[in-house]
């Protein structure tokens, strides 16, 4: 009698939801806890909140703890609404896709042979003015005019030909931000408030300036070992229509909603934006899956600031997630995706390294094919993980075939033995996402 009492007052589907609120909740926390996650999250399913929660501090100086008010730089995700504006533009009759960039910059090189369509979905060539080291030397920190502002990559080397391949780069949004103003007549930020923030409703999110007193405004951090430093200072000006947007959680639930609605862009538009190209980008949006789940969306990262931002159409999933202290929030939308979904995953915890005898060691060192190939080499008896370009990262072992990279990243190597100790199987796991990867011969 007492468990039909229960079912009564508890129906399968709430109690379901309740225990995927816990896991959620439980994966956030150990987030928190191991890795010191800070920042906000929000998940929505068919219109209803999952689950919200925010983490951390929003000022570690004065001790201001994170809310799911609080606003974040988000970065990258800018781009899907400066892509929005283009699209706007178009409907209005006042450019197209197909339009050259020397119709708008005469005097870019090689202006006749890139298109609005290759700045949108990274195929012209350009090279990405992040990349370039006088940008971080002094450029970053300057509030430049974006006719200034382009002369530090607009005559640099293409990375290739036109349209030929795909690269991501920066500074095809900042060229979109230049187009946008000198069609539209308007500063990159009014036309954007009148054509895509107004029309969706988004009373949080903006694009960010240094001098404004702005409400809830996190601070960005960023740590080196145990210690938080402030993010270093950038211009608002350099990242600009590429990734100076500032908002909230459910800021950006609201801009999904709106756009994948046609409340800011028609059903073709939108058709446009969402149409995988080359390397499954569409216009300011990835296109692709997980585990088998369509999903669109984009990243982002700022100096002291990370977000994501994810819809899962067939699945009518939002997932976002904003951070302050530079933590890669890719990692967590994709955990609490797999959660969603019920996909295993490993919840975090505290790694704690061992010894491992010299021959253990010896026999994990080889070649490794991951998404990006690297090479696990053995040096003064200690195993790390190599790359031709970047710092070896140690690798140590939490057990005979597991191993955690001593850079706070929360990844894994675990291997798989035979009875004869062969290597049968390799798995990286990244935020408690376990990937299989092969060991080369």
């Amino acid at each position: 009698m007492k468990i039909l009492i229960i079912f009564l007052l508890f129906p399968l589907g709430i109690l379901g939801q309740e225990k995927q609120v816990l896991t959620l909740d439980n994966y956030m926390q150990a987030q928190t806890n191991f890795n010191e996650f800070s920042g906000a999250v929000l998940v929505i399913k068919k219109g209803s909140i999952i689950y919200e929660k925010a983490f951390g501090k929003a000022d570690r100086e004065w001790n201001i703890k994170n809310t799911t008010d609080t606003k974040f730089r988000i970065g990258s995700n800018t781009k899907q609404f400066t892509a929005a504006c283009i699209m706007k533009l178009e409907e209005q009759g006042r450019l197209s896709i197909n339009d050259k960039v020397s119709k708008y910059i005469p005097d870019y090189p090689k202006g006749d042979s890139v298109t609005i369509h290759m700045l949108l979905n990274h195929t012209s060539g350009i090279t990405d003015y992040t990349n370039l080291d006088e940008f971080w030397n002094s450029i970053a920190y300057l509030p430049l005019k974006p006719d200034s502002f382009i002369t530090l990559f607009k005559n640099k080397p293409y990375d290739f030909s036109p349209g030929s391949k795909w690269n991501y780069s920066n500074s095809n949004y900042y060229l979109l931000g230049i187009i946008i103003e000198k069609i539209s007549g308007n500063t990159y930020s009014d036309y954007l408030n009148k054509n895509i923030i107004i029309p969706a409703a988004l009373k949080n999110t903006n694009v960010d300036r240094l001098d404004s007193v702005l409400l809830y405004r996190a601070k960005g951090y960023a740590k080196l070992k145990t210690f938080y430093y402030n993010a270093p200072y950038i211009s608002m000006e350099s990242p600009w229509s590429s990734g100076a947007i500032y908002s909230t959680v459910e800021d950006l639930y609201k801009w999904s909603n709106a756009l994948f609605n046609n409340k800011v862009v028609t059903a073709f538009s939108l058709k446009k934006m969402t149409t995988p190209y080359k390397e499954t980008y569409g216009y300011g949006l990835f296109i692709d899956s997980l585990n088998n789940h369509l999903r669109i969306w984009h990243d982002g990262g700022i100096p002291g600031f990370s977000s994501h931002l994810a819809y899962y159409p067939a699945d009518d999933v939002n997932i976002i997630a904003l951070s302050n202290n530079s933590f890669n929030t890719n990692n967590i939308g994709n955990g609490l995706a797999h959660l969603l979904f019920n996909i295993p995953i490993e919840i975090p915890y505290f790694h704690k390294e061992i010894p491992l005898a010299d021959s253990l060691l010896t026999k994990y060192a080889g070649k490794y094919n991951a998404a990006s190939a690297f090479e696990i080499i053995k040096k003064n008896g200690k195993l790390y993980r190599h790359r031709s370009k970047g710092r070896d990262i140690e690798l140590k072992p939490e057990s005979k075939t597991k191993f955690f990279y001593a850079d706070d990243s929360d990844r894994q190597l675990e291997f798989k033995l035979t009875k004869d100790n062969i290597i049968s199987n390799v798995f990286i796991i990244i935020s408690g996402i376990k990937t299989e990867i092969k060991k080369m011969e």
